[in-house]
């Protein structure tokens, strides 16, 4: 079996500009001529072909392709174990992408909640679930010893539980913005009873606020911890949380 370059970009689907860009960089560079003194590729070049084309599907970058087929650094199911566990980590990057954008819509469904206030603070609910995943790691390095909060903390996997939460958070800062922008005399009593909802949902929540103190947990985890909130609002928050657990402790 011998062919032109036409012939083979043919036979393997592929064109013949790929092809001469894979003979420059010396990733298949037929070794065989025809009489006109002309490259021809050969059934050992389309063995080469589909080689690249399996690594490539893979994920491999032609320069990863080159150095695995001319060193085999790796045996072929080495090479099949690494590029799985690639995968799998992407895949879950992906997952959790996925999960932050689907949290959001389900807000945007709620009745009752305007899309233009929604619009204001998305970014930063989209923030917060961004970051959960790595927050909630820390903390279960952190209170590991602590069976009770590991309890509660472990509730932050469940689906359900998180869309509640997420309700709850949202109707947190919903209500303190109205209060500061609208001077709303009720917003207080308001943010009392969100605050009440979300303790006995997550009775740990307490444990948590006192980490903002801990200046030595701030200083080892600041930029896993550093959510952006509009200055007004994170005081009140953290002002309301304050006297919410002073008031019930």
């Amino acid at each position: 079996m011998e062919m032109t370059i036409g012939q083979f970009a043919k036979l393997v689907g592929s064109t013949v500009r790929t092809l001469r860009y894979y003979d420059k960089i010396e990733l298949l560079t037929p070794k065989k001529y025809n009489n006109n003194g002309r490259k021809v590729y050969t059934r050992l070049d389309w063995e080469l072909f589909q080689q690249i084309m399996i690594l490539k599907h893979f994920g491999l970058s032609l320069k990863e392709i080159k150095e695995q087929m001319t060193n085999q650094k790796l045996k072929n199911r080495e090479l099949l174990q690494v590029q799985k566990q690639l995968i799998e980590k992407k895949l879950a990057e992906l997952n959790d992408k996925l999960e932050v954008i689907t949290r959001m819509e389900r807000l945007y469904n709620l009745e009752g909640i305007s899309e233009e206030e929604l619009n204001e603070f998305a970014f930063i609910m989209l923030d917060l679930f961004r970051r959960e995943k790595s927050q909630i790691q820390i903390l279960e390095e952190h209170f590991t010893h602590d069976k009770e909060i590991m309890k509660q903390i472990n509730l932050l996997h469940d689906p359900e539980y998180k869309e509640k939460m997420d309700r709850e958070i949202w109707c947190l800062i919903q209500v303190i913005r109205n209060t500061i922008h609208y001077n709303d005399p009720t917003g207080r009593q308001k943010v009392q009873e969100i605050l009440d909802k979300m303790d006995n949902l997550f009775p740990a929540s307490r444990n948590l606020l006192k980490l903002v103190d801990d200046d030595h947990f701030l200083t080892k985890y600041n930029n896993e911890f550093t959510n952006y909130f509009p200055e007004n609002i994170a005081s009140y928050i953290y002002k309301e949380l304050k006297t919410y657990y002073a008031n019930n402790d």
